[in-house]
């Protein structure tokens, strides 16, 4: 982009972002080049508008269209709206509500009893439950080749999400997904959403309910015999 006339004295960055996402340029929308993270799949189209040093701007506001496609044949996207949380976009230690993400194998049945049913729950497996404690689990074959094991590749402890799990070969079996409420840091109740990809497809998307600290959502259920 360039001046009406002269140099480009200032600029100013903006984009239209998928729903739920919340990045934000770095360090602000006036720096000349920022950096920008599209963590949420969908499509970011950009905008940039610069000045002269007479405060003129440009005569049309530059576009760009970017699209974001998870590529794995498993994508699931966790992301959370906290009402009380009036700028769920910035960043540090507790200023956002933390929710997580977990993905279960059928073999999860080690964790703690968190139903109080006197018997050991799949959520929190210490190996069958893939999420923030266990984010590169081991779970089935020992070949290298063999890429079936899933990979949380974000925690988000101070927002809105994303946190984002991949799957490139599943197993023919089926998978479970949930999202527990970590720790509000005085924000209150929040509501996630769950977002599943299927070969850069959108198999599903659902809102979750309004959720207070330590609940846990069972949000899913994806059966791998079902979709090959």
């Amino acid at each position: 982009s360039y001046a009406p006339a002269g140099d480009v004295a200032e600029v100013y960055w903006d984009v239209d972002q998928p729903v739920g996402s919340q990045s934000v340029f770095v360090p602000s929308p006036t720096w000349p080049n920022p950096t920008f993270q599209t963590n949420v799949a969908g499509q970011y189209r950009f905008y940039l508008d610069v000045y002269d040093q007479d405060n003129t701007i440009s005569c049309e506001t530059a576009e760009y269209i970017l699209t974001v496609i998870p590529d794995e044949a498993i994508h699931v996207e966790l992301l959370w709206n906290t009402p009380n949380d009036i700028n769920q976009s910035d960043e540090g230690p507790e200023s956002g509500s933390d929710m997580d993400l977990h993905f279960i194998h059928p073999y999860a049945g080690g964790g703690p009893d968190k139903d109080f049913d006197g018997l050991p729950d799949p959520w929190f497996d210490p190996i069958y439950d893939c999420a923030w404690f266990n984010p590169y689990p081991d779970w089935n074959s020992i070949d290298p080749n063999i890429d079936d094991n899933p990979g949380l590749d974000r925690d988000d402890t101070d927002g809105a999400g994303p946190e984002n799990l991949n799957l490139a070969e599943p197993e023919d079996v089926l998978y479970r997904v949930g999202v527990h409420y970590f720790n509000d840091h005085g924000y209150g109740l929040s509501i996630p959403t769950i977002r599943v990809y299927v070969f850069t497809a959108l198999l599903l998307e659902i809102v979750g309910p309004d959720m207070l600290p330590l609940q846990m959502w069972e949000a899913a259920e994806i059966d791998w015999t079902m979709i090959e």
